[in-house]
């Protein structure tokens, strides 16, 4: 609870002089406090861009494709000033002047990020691997990415059979020419959240230099988009039900899907798979951790829990 209330203390004061402020005042509701700030941020997408949110049509490979009147909440909070709290009727709601701004990681301080992912994505472990085809591992390559990722505040890089997510970095050399092909990968759910690919280094005559120059440049992309990932309005939770859950919460999926649809922040459920588990994607206003916190509230018993999926 302290370090909540520590996040929550440190995302109501961040504010920057460096950008012209455009205020929107929103209020945010939700059973917990944490979740009303989501809500409120959700809000302030929504006047910002004067669509919603919600209006989500097609689900395609584990990914929501937005109708066109919806909007891409990959806009970020770049400052969350909150006015007011208040409970009522056991509902925590939030007074808050809000503004979105799509290159924050440019201005945030290093702390600033570091409290922005503990917050959404509960302080992942990130893995980083980087290799050729042949198995070589170049870890002057990998120190890049994880110095990247450390700036843009991830600070939990482990071995990848203990991770949450992992950057895989494949490597290739021709004729002097470098080339790096990344993906950030979500490895409870297979999820790509990032691909991308940097060539050059031709110039160098040192192949060390060459492989430094590449590697900055691939773990500068990589690290902005974990941050940006990382700093989405809307999660998407992997929840993964056991048979006898299942037949426990009713026994059909229509039944399954409408009573978690009728939970707090959820604004809708995508089948992702049914074989011996029943697996779902939520779209959901907060983290898996915010999402075990109801589904336990309704008496539904976690057996694993990690940033980005649980299992029932």
């Amino acid at each position: 609870m302290k370090k909540l209330l520590a996040t929550l203390s440190l995302l109501a004061i961040m504010n920057f002089s460096t950008c012209a402020a455009e205020n929107i005042h929103v209020q945010g509701r939700g059973i917990n406090e944490r979740m009303a700030i989501h809500d409120a941020m959700r809000s302030a997408v929504e006047k910002k861009f004067g669509a919603t949110v919600h209006g989500r049509s097609i689900a395609q490979n584990s990914m929501l494709i937005a109708d066109k009147n919806s909007v891409d909440s990959s806009g970020i909070i770049s400052s969350l000033k909150i006015l007011s709290r208040r409970v009522e009727n056991g509902i925590f709601i939030v007074e808050a002047d809000v503004e979105l701004d799509e290159k924050i990681s440019d201005r945030l301080s290093e702390r600033d990020k570091k409290a922005l992912i503990d917050f959404n994505i509960e302080n992942p472990r990130v893995a980083v691997i980087a290799a050729d085809s042949n198995g070589k591992n170049y870890p002057e390559i990998e120190n890049e990415i994880i110095s990247a990722l450390k700036n843009q505040g991830f600070t939990r890089t482990v071995d990848s059979n203990r991770a949450d997510f992992a950057v895989i970095a494949e490597v290739k050399s021709f004729s002097g020419e470098i080339s790096i092909s990344s993906r950030i990968i979500a490895l409870k759910t297979g999820e790509i959240i990032f691909a991308d690919t940097i060539s050059g280094g031709r110039d160098f005559i040192s192949n060390s230099d060459a492989l430094k120059f590449v590697g900055r440049r691939a773990a500068y992309n990589i690290s902005n988009a974990a941050i940006k990932n990382a700093a989405q309005i809307e999660r998407h939770v992997n929840l993964i039900i056991t048979r006898q859950t299942f037949e426990r919460l009713g026994g059909t999926l229509t039944i399954i899907r409408e009573q978690i649809k009728n939970f707090s922040g959820v604004n809708d459920v995508f089948v992702r798979k049914l074989s011996a588990n029943l697996e779902l994607d939520i779209d959901f206003d907060g983290t898996a951790a915010d999402f075990a916190q109801i589904l336990e509230l309704n008496a539904i018993k976690i057996l694993e829990l990690s940033s980005n999926y649980i299992k029932i």
